[in-house]
Formats: structure tokens, sequence, C-alpha cells
């Protein structure tokens, strides 16, 4: 016995599926005779399709007049919803198709995260399945998730709360205080040390929190570089331009190189997590599970 997904309803005693197919064609071409040539039969088979269809029904589906054909009010209904039935049917083997020819995945990410937690590990992914083809679309948008966009997976941070979207929680985020090793004047050894230091800033990530948990009764930093990219941040402490608050997220590949050293040891908890974004719950399509199943991986790996 196959099983079938709960979500599937049974569609009911319809019509033979030949007589369907022969009315759809004829009414999208506007002809018995053209209708015939696409699917291969004679165009007596396409009128005793259509015939018998409607004699199933009870009622007309065209108006003859000589060789034209009219549809019905109650035609021209039946015709847009094979049409979409059809068009739906073709698309989705196209896809299965490619699948099979060549895996696709489609995501997208914050361009901060897409660049210092992303890229570096997606090199292991494709090395256990180099027959998947794989785009990776920064955007500091919210973007929209399959349909026209082919977008499969957004990792994206917030609450977890997005309206028609599938949200599964994929880690937490926390804020560090980093700094290269070679920093000119060195490096503070407290955090009341920071005073006068060049602190660097990140639109949306302000300081002033990680001052008040440190004991600090500090204004926010109204002065200094300032970078609409969380990213560009993390580049510029690597560069000895500073002192920066970043998200642990983007300086874990740098503090392991040595590139940055964590400065103290308090770190201040994001009230916004990292989630996995789907158009739709699973089941997904196994190369898209595959991949998520290997990004959770990464994250344990990286704790």
């Amino acid at each position: 016995m196959i099983e079938i997904d709960s979500l599937v309803s049974s569609p009911g005693r319809l019509p033979s599926l030949p007589a369907l197919r022969a009315f759809e064609a004829a009414a999208r071409l506007g002809s018995g005779v053209r209708a015939a040539e696409e699917l291969f039969v004679t165009p007596g088979a396409i009128s005793h399709q259509i015939k018998a269809l409607e004699a199933q029904l009870g009622y007309l589906l065209f108006v003859r007049e000589g060789r034209r054909l009219t549809l019905t009010p109650e035609g021209k209904r039946l015709a847009i919803c094979l049409n979409r039935f059809l068009v739906g049917v073709g698309q989705e083997l196209a896809d299965i198709k490619r699948e099979h020819e060549r895996p696709r995945i489609t995501l997208t990410a914050l361009p901060s995260f897409s660049a210092r937690w992303l890229t570096p590990r997606l090199g292991r992914f494709i090395q256990t399945r180099p027959d998947v083809e794989l785009w990776v679309q920064p955007s500091a948008t919210l973007e929209k998730l399959g349909g026209p966009s082919g977008i499969d997976l957004a990792i994206r941070m917030g609450t977890g709360s997005w309206p028609g979207l599938h949200a599964e929680h994929f880690f937490d985020e926390h804020f560090l205080v980093v700094a290269s090793p070679h920093l000119p004047n060195g490096l503070p050894s407290a955090p009341a040390e920071l005073a006068g230091r060049n602190l660097l800033r990140s639109v949306g990530e302000p300081w002033r929190p990680w001052f008040e948990l440190a004991g600090l009764d500090w204004p926010e930093p109204n002065q200094g570089l300032i970078f609409n990219d969380s990213g560009l941040l993390v580049h510029a402490v690597v560069e000895g331009q500073g002192i920066g608050l970043a998200r642990r997220s983007l300086v874990q590949n740098d503090l392991a190189a040595g590139r940055l050293v964590q400065l103290f040891e308090l770190t201040l908890p994001s009230h916004w997590s990292y989630w996995l974004v789907t158009a739709g719950p699973p089941p997904y399509r196994p190369v898209l599970q595959v991949f998520i199943d290997w990004l959770k991986t990464e994250v344990q790996s990286a704790v």
C-alpha cells in the first residue's frame, strides 16, 4: 500500500481524464483539429471525447457554429480550471526533471552572515555534494520565498515570526568585544580601559547595552567609524582600525585563526536569533533537506 500525505485530499469521482485533456486542448486552441494535432489523435476522437464529456456532465461545454467552437459559461470555467491544473503539473514535472539532472538550491541571507559565516563553510558542503548547484543571494531585505523568486531557504535574524512562512530556530546570537592582537597601543585588560579607545560600531548594534552589562554608566559612542554592514565592521577590526562589538557568528573563524582576540569573557545576548525560513513546512525536496541537515551539523561543530 502506498502511503499518502495527510494533506492530500481525494479528488472525488472525475470524468475521463483523456476527455478532460481533449476538452482543455480544444478550448485553449479554439479548434478540434488543432487539438487533435497537439494530442496526436484524429479530430473525430477529439469530438467524440468532448461529446461524451458533455453527456456525462449534463451540460454543453461548447456552442458549435459550423467548425467554430465557442465556450459556454460552464465550459469557460472548466477550461480555466483545467488549464491551471495542467500548467501546474507541467511545471512540477519540469522541476522534478531538473532536480534529477542537476539538484539546485537557492538561499538568501544577510550580506554580513553570507560573507563571514556561510561562505567560508560552503566548500565543505560542495565537497560532499558536488552535484548540487548552490545559489547564494546576499540581501539586507526580506526576500520573498518560493514562487517566482525561486528562493528555497532564507537564513534570517529575528524573533521567528514571519506570517505565512515556516521558521525553524537555527541558533542564538551573542555580542563579543573583539580586537586585532596587533592593535596599536596594546589591548585593554579591563572594560574600564575602553575609555578613550576607538570603538567601532554597526548600525542597529549599539555599545550601550554591553556597557551596562559591564557596569559602566557610559553613553553610546558618538564619534568614529560606524558601518551599515556588520561584516565591514569585522573587517575593519581585523585590520586594526579599532575595537569592535561584533556578533559571535561573524568572528568565529577570525578568532580561531588568531586574526582577532576576544577581549573580555563578558558577552551580550542578542534579542534576535538566527532562523531557517522556508515558504512552507517539511517535507522538503530531498536536496534541500540534506542542505538544512548540513547547516545544523555546522552549527553543532562550531559550539
